[in-house]
């Protein structure tokens, strides 16, 4: 069955990565651990490695390109595999998910209560304990 390798999140500010460079074309056989791209984030390039074997079926970044973490980055699977409906629901799957994301990102701001400022008597020439 052909699986989804996603745009991962290779540093804790990361929010898109570009590809620098794949290793692997379509139609090519990746065993796991073998290096599949390059990926640069916001402070370096890391070498990507497959998690899996399979045969690359699908490049969903182009080489230089830029993508949000979790985006499809590539399919992985069976030689001849059909990954047409794998795509096709994946994209149903995705907008829905931002939807809510983004309504989840903008919470309503909570009420804020200022506590008067104490008086301070400015003609008092002594301290009092």
């Amino acid at each position: 069955m052909a699986e989804i390798v996603r745009m991962p999140k290779l540093s804790d500010t990361m929010t898109e990565g570009v590809v620098a460079a794949w290793h692997k074309k379509v139609g090519d056989p990746v065993e796991s651990g073998e290096l599949l791209a390059e990926i640069e984030t916001d402070k370096a390039t890391l070498e990507f490695e497959s998690f899996q074997d399979g045969v690359l079926l699908h490049i969903g970044v182009e080489t230089g390109a830029t993508a949000p973490v979790d985006s499809i980055l590539c399919v992985l699977g069976k030689k001849g595999e059909n990954i047409k409906k794998l795509l096709k629901d994946e994209a149903k799957v995705k907008p829905a998910a931002k939807v809510e994301a983004a309504e989840m990102a903008a919470p309503a701001p909570a009420p804020v209560s200022v506590a008067p400022a104490p008086v301070v008597n400015t003609t008092a020439t002594r301290v009092v304990a």
